[in-house]
């Protein structure tokens, strides 16, 4: 069974103690303690019933067939089975302190005495036996529970009998409940904002959808239908693209789809067999995610009569009025006098035509009747209370007259009696209502112009035809070409197609230039942040200084600690480190790293060994120790050194010795080295606390990358009181601490042959012989070696049938699992005091590229880049990116490359390459989001050269020289394809923002192109233009020339010749503007 999460079933808990104690008199009742029993499950159980909702709420899952009874004296007690009471034993164990929970009493079910002796200790518990004693209990469920059987039936039969006989008085607190649930905490407001969001997303890619193409194609379809069509979505979201794990969603109800005069608001009402009419189209959805339930309803307006528009404009305003009101302090029933107010200054007929209520709560329960926002309920509105308003208008009357500017072809001309209805999930919070389900209802987002009759022909013949009969009733389409041009910008919307590409190009279009003015100002703020950053790096950096010092060589400190060596021979001492070599018969000590390189030249009758020494003047190689570079650095001004030394003897055998010696010992001090380097930044990790007389959550038959040895590592991975513990099955241990884990990433197999849980380090670890900042855990679901039958095999056999159901049911065994291990990790880490939370990486954000040597997918995570599937892994922490640059980006391109810089100019930057020009809006769109600044270019740059630029450049960042008066391009704005503003030269008066801040703005700049296109032209034909270039043939003078050379070595100072520009500065004298992107 899943664990209980014991904080939030204390913190609640509490909640329902103290609401109990502080509010007994007013909802609960006056009951002296609570008994909130759960009977057993059914198939046509009720999801709202209020013992189910109070379990959910409090436990997270229902415990059926459960006793659940709770004291004023924070006594708490529960009678189940031994598996329930296991769930709730580890909440026992850990009662925090000054809680007014006392304790948690488990009563395991009694079979050999039917449970009497524990019915005997609730009895006592409770105080019962008197009438005076009120027991609170949920009375419209009690009917069932006796009839239940289990430990539940004879339970509820003895209180049955007690009231009878005086013993006891039963009280509903059903009221209770609803007002202790109602305030949501920031997790419950978190599921609530999801749910809206998956019945907004389903209302708008689901319904609307299907429903223009109905329209569209003149299919015939029920109510019913079309209502099942929509519930199929909200049971499996993934049929409109959504990845929503299919265990968390539900529908609240089964939606409801009304047309053709036939209109029902209550929440009761259902989807008739009757076809569906174009006219007046009524929908309502709701979608539970992970219990928690939302709304949403529109109306849809096809070839609106003015009457119906100008209803639904006054009903969308009367909306506005309600939400006004919904704030904290606020009585329920202030917002249906709201509305009445509204409707009696607006149009006092319509008071008669709203329904009973507006709205109600909402939360685990669909529908609470606590808190109906009616004209008669007193219940105060809260913070963190959520509402669904549902705002309408019925039985509303459409006489001929109001139809008949109608064509005869719409159904509207049959129509006598309409509806309309919107609603929307709403937050309360301490600033007012926060709509959560975002879907536009304006009139132009919900009326659809079908059938027009003066579509047929020209426009211009239209208006004649029109100024020839002024009588004719032209109020409606005057009305529906005003809609038309304010949802076209100024078209005509025709009616044989729903699609609107031209809105979505215009939407597209205003996307890219506010995502271009959002990121001028994140540059500019990037590079005060980054300005401020590198100061204090300089400042630390220049207050250790000293640290990074040469240390002296010292192999011994006194010349009589020297051994005996033998005279005029080379002589190796291993120990420390050194060659005594003969100079003028005394034997002088050298430290190995001195030694370059020994070889023994081929020379005859005799044995020659020549030692080369590092010395100033000469490459040092990357071989030379880094504490020695530093010594030929300090003393390379004033000291003199040797450059070699060349032995011969005619007994070969002492050098030759000593040349196999000298090898040994540098090859011994070379790989000390290199050790030391590759664990000069490892940091050293706390002890593994093992959890002790606990179940230790644990994952079996995983393989851990990168491997232990050469060979593949498999293992079990167990999670502990500090940290994880993975254990190969050749007892090879890798201990992970929670403290060092940077990011935890949660994979499930859905496209891949694996699932995977990965770490993203703080500080490398030692694995194997290698420092590792990254290690995985994963499970393959198929063999990624198998082999394929090349024989072509039929759709129709049965045994592929059978694989590929094996291989879904695997799939979602080993997501569930690793699910699972992921949230219990996370628990042991909180309870311990760590923070550890995994994440999911984003499909639907992911995009193919080429990160090293192979086409894969990578994925944003909430913290990173990713692609965990291949090796080696692709991580990038966004933490440490401090500029996107995009190249190769043309429209003869199929594909571009991306560019992440580091912060850190010492480390290269990360690449992706041959990505599909369509991600390119999208990664620009999440960039954006993640406040990560962009820029694009048509070529691929020299980057090792501009980093190392950048990074000598101290003024990078700022906008100035070092005069701090000659303006330049701060940061990385150089590399912008056009520049941050290219007409600045010409006209310095001119507005500095990209974009127009209107449509209207667009327009005038459009006529002023023209107009100045005009007036270039003269009368002959020819253009200033043209003059220009004429100009330029016969050359410019040593004066202009000498400035546009200045020009461009401004240009070109930090790039060093690593990035080829275009100079933005229009040609002298060209008046003809050009266009900002």
């Amino acid at each position: 069974m899943a664990e209980l999460e014991v904080d939030r079933f204390f913190t609640r808990l509490e909640k329902l103690h103290s609401h109990f104690i502080k509010h007994n008199a007013a909802v609960w009742g006056a009951a002296d303690c609570l008994c909130l029993n759960r009977g057993p499950l059914d198939e046509d159980s009720n999801p709202y019933l209020k013992s189910a909702i109070f379990h959910q709420w409090i436990f997270g899952y229902e415990l059926p067939d459960t006793i659940v009874l709770l004291t004023k004296e924070g006594e708490f007690y529960i009678l189940a089975t031994k598996k329930k009471c296991d769930f709730i034993r580890d909440a026992s164990a850990n009662i925090p302190k000054g809680s007014p929970i006392k304790k948690i009493h488990l009563l395991l079910r009694n079979k050999e005495d039917s449970n009497e002796e524990n019915y005997t200790t609730l009895w006592k518990a409770g105080g019962l036996g008197s009438e005076e004693r009120k027991l609170g209990v949920i009375l419209k469920e009690r009917e069932t529970n006796v009839s239940s059987g289990g430990i539940l039936g004879p339970w509820e039969s003895k209180l049955t009998e007690a009231q009878e006989a005086k013993e006891v008085t039963l009280v509903d607190v059903a009221a209770g409940l609803s007002f202790a649930m109602s305030i949501k905490d920031e997790s419950e407001l978190d599921l609530m904002k999801r749910s809206s969001i998956l019945s907004n997303k389903v209302m708008k890619h689901g319904y609307i959808k299907k429903m223009e193409d109905v329209i569209d194609s003149g299919e015939a379809i029920t109510h019913e239908a079309l209502a099942s069509y929509v519930d199929e979505i909200l049971e499996n979201p993934s049929k409109i693209g959504l990845k929503v794990a299919g265990d968390d969603v539900q529908s609240c109800y089964y939606p409801i789809v009304q047309s053709g005069g036939n209109f029902d608001l209550k929440a009761s009402a259902q989807s008739s067999e009757k076809k569906l009419s174009h006219d007046v189209i009524m929908v309502s959805l709701g979608a539970r995610y992970r219990n928690y339930c939302s709304n949403i309803g529109r109306t849809f307006l096809v070839d609106p009569p003015k009457k119906v528009s100008e209803n639904y404009e006054l009903l969308l305003e009367m909306q506005e009025a309600c939400l006004e009101v919904m704030r904290p302090g606020k009585p329920a029933k202030a917002v249906y006098k709201a509305a009445v107010s509204f409707l009696q200054d607006k149009d006092e007929s319509l008071v008669k035509h709203l329904p009973k209520t507006l709205g109600f709560a909402s939360g685990l329960d669909f529908r609470d009747s606590s808190f109906l926002l009616s004209a008669k309920n007193p219940a105060s509105i809260r913070e963190g209370m959520v509402f669904c308003l549902n705002v309408g208008l019925q039985n509303l009357e459409l006489s001929e007259s109001d139809r008949s500017a109608s064509s005869d072809k719409s159904p509207v001309k049959k129509l006598s009696s309409y509806a309309l209805m919107i609603a929307d999930m709403v937050a309360v919070t301490k600033d007012g209502p926060d709509v959560m389900t975002k879907m536009p209802k304006a009139l132009t987002n919900v009326a659809y112009k079908i059938n027009d009759e003066e579509d047929d022909g020209d426009d211009d013949e239209s208006e004649e035809e029109e100024d020839d009969a002024p009588d004719a009733p032209k109020g409606d389409a005057e009305l529906a070409r005003k809609l038309a041009n304010e949802s076209r910008g100024g078209g005509t919307r025709t009616s044989s197609r729903l699609a609107r590409d031209s809105d979505a190009m215009k939407e597209t279009q205003e996307g890219i230039a506010q995502r271009e003015r959002k990121q001028i100002l994140l540059m500019r703020r990037r590079n005060e942040e980054r300005v401020k950053e590198l100061a204090r790096k300089n400042r630390n950096k220049s207050d250790g200084d000293g640290e990074d010092q040469a240390e002296e060589l010292e192999t011994y400190k006194r010349t009589r600690d020297y051994p005996d060596p033998q005279p005029n021979q080379v002589m190796v001492h291993m120990a420390n480190q050194c060659v005594f070599l003969p100079i003028s018969g005394v034997p002088v000590p050298f430290h190995i790293s001195t030694i370059k390189n020994v070889v023994m030249p081929e020379a005859d009758g005799a044995t020659l060994l020549r030692i080369n020494f590092y010395t100033a003047g000469i490459a040092l190689g990357k071989e030379a120790p880094a504490n020695m570079i530093k010594l030929v650095q300090k003393y390379a001004p004033y000291a003199s050194f040797i450059r070699e030394m060349t032995f011969r003897s005619l007994d070969g055998r002492n050098l030759t010795h000593a040349f196999r010696q000298i090898s040994e010992l540098r090859r011994r001090a070379r790989a000390k080295e290199l050790r030391e380097q590759e664990e000069a930044d490892l940091v050293e990790q706390e002890k593994l606390v093992r959890t002790r007389g606990a179940a230790v959550p644990r994952l079996s038959d995983l393989t851990m990358r990168p491997v232990v040895s050469a060979r593949k590592t498999q293992g079990s991975l167990e999670a502990h009181t500090n940290g994880l513990r993975f254990t190969s099955v050749r007892n090879e241990i890798v201990d992970i601490m929670y403290a060092n884990i940077k990011y935890a990433i949660f994979q499930p197999c859905e496209s891949e042959i694996m699932v995977l849980v990965h770490f993203h380090l703080k500080n490398p670890i030692m694995i194997g012989k290698v420092k590792r900042l990254d290690v995985q855990f994963f499970t393959e679901v198929i063999d990624s070696s198998q082999a394929v039958d090349n024989s072509r095999r039929s759709m129709y056999d049965p045994d592929e049938m059978d694989d590929e159901q094996r291989e879904r049911q695997l799939r979602k065994k080993l997501n569930g699992a690793f699910r699972d291990f992921c949230r219990k990790v996370d628990a042991v880490a909180k309870k311990n005091n760590y923070h550890l939370e995994f994440d999911v990486p984003y499909r639907d954000l992911g995009f193919t590229g080429n990160p090293h040597k192979e086409m894969v997918t990578i994925m944003p995570t909430l913290n990173c880049l990713v692609n965990l599937t291949e090796t080696p892994f692709f991580v990038v922490d966004l933490d440490e990116v401090d500029h996107v640059h995009f190249e190769r980006v043309t429209y003869m391109s199929k594909a571009f490359d991306i560019v992440l810089v580091n912060k850190d100019f010492n480390k290269p930057p990360w690449r992706v390459d041959m990505i599909p020009n369509g991600d390119k809006d999208a990664i620009q769109e999440w960039l954006t989001d993640m406040e990560l600044t962009y820029t694009e270019g048509p070529m691929n740059l020299n980057w090792k050269q501009i980093v190392n630029t950048v990074k000598e450049d101290d003024r990078f960042y700022m906008n100035t020289e070092e005069d701090e008066l000659t303006e330049k391009e701060a940061g990385w704005e150089f590399l912008r394809m056009f520049g941050k503003d290219d007409d600045d030269d010409d006209d310095p008066d001119e507005d500095d923002s990209e974009f127009g801040s209107d449509r209207a703005d667009d327009e005038d700049d459009d006529g002023e192109e023209e107009e100045d296109f005009d007036s270039g032209v003269d009368e002959d034909g020819e253009s200033d233009f043209d003059a220009d270039e004429d100009l330029e043939e016969e050359g410019l003078d040593w004066d202009e020339m000498e400035e546009q050379a200045k020009d461009e070595d401004r240009r070109k100072r930090r790039m060093d010749d690593g990035v080829e520009e275009e100079v933005r500065k229009p040609k002298r004298g060209n008046t003809n503007k050009k266009r900002r992107r």
